[in-house]
């Protein structure tokens, strides 16, 4: 007798175990509507099973700190009339909805389904976790004129930051053409000191030359003046004949 005692204990832990499923979180911001879902299957018969949603996880027997509470035919005990079954109670839909939430609806809740029999009902745990809205400062400035401008601290701030950026991005650039104008400078004056030192190299070859060089270079140049005042006496003569030329050959025979 003792071993069936102990077999069947168990089994009820057992039971009680499988019977209670995984516990699902849900978040919703402060002030909106909580969905916490919960659904059965009817049995054959096409009966409606009765529930009960509380909170605080799923006790052994009903549900602890009762919010809401149906029978066989609908709703029969309601806590608040912030908690709403708004889906299809006549299939199996009981999933709780929970109106304007505050921080107060932070926690564990239960769906209890109370199938007939003993340790048959489906309980379920959910944990709802309520987020506080982001908080926005309006400010209040005052332009030129004196004129009050209203505005929300999030769009000051974005505004400041793309002014930052633009000021990043001049900065940038004004860097650049500083850069560029010093590497010009610096070209043009490495150009400037190569040509002056061409010049001088120039200056002291010539002055390196000897005076036969000198003398031979003077001469040559006076030659070629001679040779090129020799090219334009014949040219200026053959341009001449060729003048007579055509002139006799103008003449025709008496």
């Amino acid at each position: 007798m003792f071993s069936s005692l102990t077999l069947n204990c168990v089994l009820l832990l057992l039971q009680l175990l499988l019977a209670r499923s995984l516990e699902d979180a849900y978040t919703v911001e402060v002030g909106k509507n909580a969905y916490l879902p919960c659904s059965y299957t009817l049995p054959p018969n096409g009966r409606l099973v009765p529930v009960c949603w509380g909170k605080g996880p799923c006790p052994l027997s009903q549900c602890t700190d009762q919010l809401l509470s149906t029978d066989e035919k609908s709703v029969t005990a309601k806590k608040s009339s912030r908690y709403q079954l708004k889906g299809n109670i006549s299939k199996g839909d009981v999933s709780l909805t929970i109106e304007s939430v505050t921080l107060a609806d932070r926690g564990t809740y239960c769906c209890r389904i109370q199938f007939p029999g003993l340790l048959n009902d489906k309980k379920v745990d959910l944990k709802l976790d309520i987020s506080e809205p982001e908080t926005q400062t309006l400010v209040t400035l005052h332009d030129n004129n004196g004129t009050k401008i209203s505005t929300w601290a999030d769009e000051i701030k974005d505004s400041g930051e793309t002014i930052r950026t633009a000021v990043y991005i001049g900065v940038g650039i004004s860097a650049g053409l500083a850069l560029a104008l010093i590497l010009g400078v610096l070209i043009l004056k490495w150009y400037s000191y190569k040509k002056k030192k061409l010049q001088n190299l120039s200056l002291i070859t010539l002055a390196n030359l000897p005076p036969g060089g000198l003398a031979n270079t003077g001469a040559g140049r006076i030659r070629s003046e001679e040779n090129i005042y020799t090219i334009e006496e014949n040219v200026y003569e053959m341009e001449n004949s060729n003048e007579y030329y055509c002139s006799i050959s103008s003449q025709q025979p008496s």
